[in-house]
């Protein structure tokens, strides 16, 4: 298979996704046309609360050459799922309020655009001569915060932020210095607490991950440089979740108290994991037990077991967070999602696919979306 470059700097990132290749040179052969929205009336406003708002991104093959992407979307219980095709570089985030944030880049130029998926519209949010390599919008939809290459070189140019009311860029947040202990960088990716009020910037090497944390009302700033820590769950009160700096799972599932470092084992041999509420509205981690998936423990940050159940494996695996799934839907905290091979199926069915964290029963998001 002949890859792009992007696609060998990206690394362990990919990985989650590796598996679907094969599936997508061939499901995407006979293309779909492109949803065209028209244009939203007006400036991008705070958006009321959404449930059921979903995307998928998958990578195309051309005579085995990584060629684009392509962006399957929807919303719960709104018929056939739209579809997008994507430059080789691209990405997107969300869901947030249903609005999903698409970024593409042409060799040029990177465009962003938020796509509204209640209102059936979208906001072109602007675009930049520098390669944007992800994004993601701010819990109250006022800015959208990007990491930034220089498009020769590939060289990091920093985390900024672009307000949506038409003010200037501005970078926020450096460069990582070099750490030996971590290598090269592959893959940045940005990402919010559970509270919504904490940026997350993760940027792994081969294998381990270092976090540095923005707090946004108080400004406060953390970093998390630790090379035993890997891919991120996600940040919960002042305790990160991720697995360890592992090649693959199950893995080790760790918590780390973001003012003194320390480091606490949730689970030696954790599958994929999640943040979310358990039945007392309580921020939780859940994850799968062991290699296999079929039982799923909730546990608050400080390891206290909370709940447990076992999952029929016809309904699939748990279904993590974009870096690890490629795929999102907006969902109620106390509920999980689960799916084929761990991600959501392309046909758009999510709404059949959650269950509660109490026992495991399954959930009805489209009585919710109602």
């Amino acid at each position: 298979m002949v890859v792009s470059r992007w696609f060998r700097r990206a690394g362990p990132g990919i990985a989650a996704v590796g598996a679907v290749v094969a599936i997508a040179s061939t499901t995407f052969g006979a293309r779909t046309p492109d949803w065209d929205p028209p244009d939203c009336v007006g400036p991008v406003g705070p958006g009321a609360q959404s449930i059921g708002a979903w995307y998928r991104i998958d990578p195309v093959l051309t005579e085995g050459a990584w060629s684009g992407q392509r962006l399957t979307l929807g919303r719960a219980g709104d018929g056939t799922p739209l579809q997008f095709h994507l430059d080789a570089e691209s990405f997107a985030s969300g869901p947030h309020r249903g609005t999903v944030l698409v970024g593409t880049d042409d060799g040029a130029l990177s465009t962003l655009t938020l796509l509204d998926l209640e209102a059936g519209c979208r906001w072109r949010v602007g675009m930049s001569r520098d390669l944007i390599r992800h994004a993601t919008l701010d819990r109250d939809r006022r800015a959208i915060v990007e990491h930034r290459v220089d498009r020769r070189d590939r060289s990091d140019l920093g985390i900024w932020l672009r307000p949506l009311d038409g003010g200037a860029s501005a970078r926020i947040i450096p460069p990582p210095d070099a750490d030996p202990r971590f290598g090269r960088t592959w893959r940045t990716e940005l990402a919010w607490s559970e509270d919504g009020q904490t940026l997350i910037v993760e940027s792994c090497g081969e294998v381990a991950c270092r976090f540095r944390l923005a707090e946004v009302s108080s400004g406060g700033r953390w970093m998390i440089a630790d090379p035993s820590v890997g891919a991120l769950v996600g940040l919960t009160g002042d305790r990160l979740i991720a697995h360890g700096a592992c090649r693959g799972l199950p893995c080790p599932l760790l918590a780390i108290d973001v003012g003194s470092g320390r480091t606490a084992v949730l689970d030696t041999a954790a599958g994929r994991a999640v943040i979310g509420r358990d039945a007392h509205g309580r921020p939780a981690v859940i994850h799968e037990v062991g290699a296999d998936g079929d039982t799923i423990r909730v546990v608050l940050s400080d390891g206290h077991e909370v709940a447990g159940f076992d999952l029929d494996p016809e309904a699939g695996r748990l279904v993590a967070n974009p870096a690890w799934s490629g795929s999102a839907i907006e969902h109620p905290a106390d509920q999980i999602v689960v799916g084929p091979d761990g991600r959501l199926p392309i046909d758009g069915s999510a709404p059949e696919l959650l269950r509660n964290l109490v026992d495991g029963r399954p959930a009805s998001l489209e009585e919710v979306v109602r």
